[in-house]
């Protein structure tokens, strides 16, 4: 049984943007946000890929930037949720602005599902694999260990969700970034 290499790729790209301060309403100045989209990756057992595959890798990479740039600005245009890249710190008195809470709410859950799923799938396999007579209990014990790392994962990502809160409840106006997404748009416009 030979080995294998893991070939993987990753692209990105700078969303230039700014905003007022909510606490100090000074203007932020020019930002850039760094988007990246999910790593794309390819297993061979050579170690350098051959022309095709290396096409392939790149075309893959580029296709999960595109899909990773359309979710920030469909996100941001419809539903006024922005991702993590865009910082909210205010450059000046270094308050968070109101507008980052959403992008922190839309994936307060993330890990504590990933956590459950993880705990389900240990549990069956220890269950099915196993030729011990508390496989049953071996596998509950499973599920039960990811629910309480779920549980504590999800109470620190709501501590975080009120914290966030509490420090842009004082703002004198609520503003959102300016995005120019113009100097995306080639990539917004990709199929």
């Amino acid at each position: 049984m030979g080995s294998y290499y893991k070939h993987t790729r990753t692209e990105k790209i700078d969303v230039p943007y700014s905003f007022r301060c909510e606490q100090c309403m000074k203007d932020s100045g020019p930002r850039v946000a760094v988007i990246y989209g999910m790593q794309a990756e390819i297993n061979s057992y050579y170690k350098e890929l051959e022309d095709k595959k290396k096409e392939k890798l790149n075309e893959m990479a580029h296709k999960n930037l595109v899909k990773a740039v359309k979710d920030a600005h469909r996100n941001a245009a419809e539903k006024q949720i922005y991702v993590k890249a865009f910082k909210d710190q205010c450059p000046f008195c270094n308050k968070p602005q109101s507008w980052a809470v959403s992008g922190i709410k839309k994936e307060m859950f993330s890990t504590p599902i990933v956590c459950v799923i993880v705990g389900i799938i240990v549990g069956l396999c220890c269950y099915f694999a196993s030729g011990l007579d508390e496989k049953l209990i071996l596998a509950l014990a499973a599920v039960g260990i990811s629910l309480v790392v779920a549980a504590g994962f999800l109470l620190v990502n709501i501590i975080k969700v009120a914290r966030k809160k509490k420090q842009t409840s004082t703002a004198v106006q609520k503003n959102i970034p300016v995005i120019e997404w113009n100097a995306v748009q080639y990539i917004l416009n990709e199929q």
